[in-house]
């Protein structure tokens, strides 16, 4: 059985540490979540476990059909109703040197963080103009200042920040919000699953390139591992401030660190280059030798 609600809410990557998060408080306070997951299996615990005004919507990002069906099964739901939120909350790490990133994974990152993003935006727009709702993209700071071995992930999140500024002029006329959330590093199992995926990659890299970046790597995870995280709430209390503002922010650098790494996206290239080698160890990484053959 629904409870009474405050009104609806959409959000995908709804079982994920932040998702699931914020899923969580908006039900607490009084929001009907209809959450985007991938299998019912997952719905049904994300119910159990966390409220009965959860709605799971079994949806696949990166497949239009599932896209497709998803927005029917919601618009079959809601009937007359609109929505007043959509967070597009899903998105995944692909980490690795760019040389050494399979065009198959690159085009996953951009799959899941930006097209995915768009189709679910395109697809539940029609209800966010019942009730003039907003849209809520969580990026990274990443996505303002690029970073080395998940260029990737930073460049998907860049892509994000672009979308995220044309559709807050488009959607104006609706009197539609769109905000975007740019943490820094988060406490969740997220960069967990990033390393498994990135560990499995480079073990198909022939050896002579992957010597290519060892010591960088090195050096770069060294530091990564010690970088402080902050708490889902961070994220949560950004979003929730997105939904009920009259004037939400256009962006939020929410976590330990964001809004330092924001702002050295401002400064000139070089400068904002040494300060990243810098930062994160790589200055005393001494010169890779080269490579003899790699065909």
């Amino acid at each position: 059985m629904i409870l009474a609600n405050k009104g609806y809410v959409f959000i995908t990557g709804a079982t994920g540490g932040i998702g699931s998060a914020i899923v969580k408080k908006l039900t607490e306070l009084g929001y009907t979540v209809l959450a985007g997951v991938r299998s019912k299996e997952q719905g049904k615990r994300l119910k159990k476990e966390i409220s009965p005004n959860i709605v799971p919507i079994e949806m696949d990002i990166t497949v239009p059909s599932s896209v497709e069906t998803a927005s029917l099964e919601v618009g079959k739901f809601l009937g007359n109703n609109g929505i007043d939120g959509l967070i597009n909350n899903a998105g995944c790490i692909i980490q690795g040197p760019l040389e050494l990133l399979s065009l198959d994974e690159i085009k996953y990152q951009f799959d899941v963080n930006v097209f995915g993003q768009i189709a679910v935006t395109q697809a539940l727009l029609p209800f966010l103009r019942k009730n003039s709702g907003r849209v809520i993209n969580i990026g990274a700071v990443t996505g303002k200042t690029a970073m080395p071995f998940i260029g990737a992930l930073s460049a998907s999140k860049h892509a994000m920040e672009a979308l995220t500024d044309a559709l807050r002029v488009e959607l104006k006329p609706w009197n539609i919000h769109v905000t975007m959330i740019q943490p820094a590093a988060i406490d969740t199992s997220i960069f967990e699953k990033a390393n498994a995926t990135s560990d499995r990659s480079l073990q198909q890299v022939p050896s002579e390139k992957l010597a290519l970046y060892e010591s960088a790597l090195a050096a770069y995870h060294s530091t990564i591992a010690k970088q402080p995280v902050s708490p889902t709430d961070v994220v949560v209390k950004a979003v929730t401030e997105s939904l009920s503002a009259k004037t939400p922010k256009t962006r939020y650098a929410v976590g330990r660190g964001a809004r330092l790494v924001v702002t050295i996206s401002h400064l000139p290239d070089r400068l904002r280059d040494r300060l990243l080698m810098s930062s994160l160890g790589l200055t005393k990484v001494s010169n890779p030798k080269q490579a003899h053959d790699f065909n």
